[in-house]
């Protein structure tokens, strides 16, 4: 009852109190083969205090009731206790529910932690968090043999007509995860906002500012890899609405 509870209101904790939390994920995404039945994911207590675990998937939906969501995936151990300085591997396995064989599907994975009782904590007024971090999880069907990064040179970026953004437009089977683009302008660098682009679909990255990209000779970004690093990209003005990528670093 406590996790189902807990798992309902705890997003603003963890914002504003993220950096107290001990329990890390190694890695920042999971990659799920098609191919295969199961992969593991390392957890890890950096407090100093014995920690309390309960993990799951879900489907996108942050709120949803635990006990009731739906997905291809399911975690084991679900619930496990994590001594201090200590790790612990859980096994994400499918399940085998029919899911898109000609792109990627992306889901994410929870990790939720709660703080241990301390000793005479009824003596004290106090305040306890439990702490919940998410991180995708990209299935990739054994068709797909590339990556996002690897077929970079196949979207297609263009100008919006009314100049408030750019339409990035995605014609591969790969989630597309940006951590930054920023377009040149006037000789400055104005930052976009970006969001995940799923396969064979577009979106629109506006300016932070609002404003115009009129004038832009440029659009530099930054590429999520399945590893978490990114790959830097830079695109040139070219024939008065499209962009092309110049060169790779």
């Amino acid at each position: 009852m406590f996790f189902k509870m807990a798992s309902s209101a705890l997003l603003t904790f963890c914002l504003v109190a993220s950096s107290q939390a001990a329990m890390t994920i190694s890695g920042t995404r999971i990659i799920f083969p098609g191919n295969e039945k199961e992969v593991n994911v390392r957890t890890n207590n950096k407090g100093a205090n014995p920690s309390l675990v309960q993990v799951w998937v879900d489907d996108g939906n942050a709120n949803a009731d635990v006990n009731s969501i739906k997905t291809p995936f399911m975690v084991t151990p679900p619930v496990y206790r994590v001594e201090p300085g200590k790790g612990q591997s859980v096994r994400v396995i499918y399940n085998g529910m029919a899911l898109p064989q000609d792109r990627e599907s992306v889901f994410w994975f929870n990790m939720l932690e709660v703080p241990p009782v301390m000793q005479n904590a009824e003596k004290v007024d106090r305040l306890e968090l439990a702490f919940r971090t998410r991180i995708k999880i990209f299935y990739r069907p054994k068709s797909l043999s590339s990556s996002g990064v690897g077929e970079v040179d196949k979207i297609k970026w263009e100008m919006l007509g009314d100049n408030t953004g750019i339409r990035v437009t995605n014609p591969t089977p790969y989630y597309l995860s940006f951590d930054s683009a920023d377009v040149q302008l006037g000789g400055k660098a104005v930052a976009l906002n970006t969001e995940m682009v799923a396969p064979f679909s577009s979106k629109d990255f506006l300016l932070k500012n609002k404003g115009s990209v009129a004038g832009l000779t440029g659009v530099t970004f930054r590429l999520l890899n399945d590893f978490g690093s990114a790959y830097k990209g830079q695109l040139n003005f070219s024939n008065g609405k499209e962009l092309v990528l110049q060169h790779k670093k």
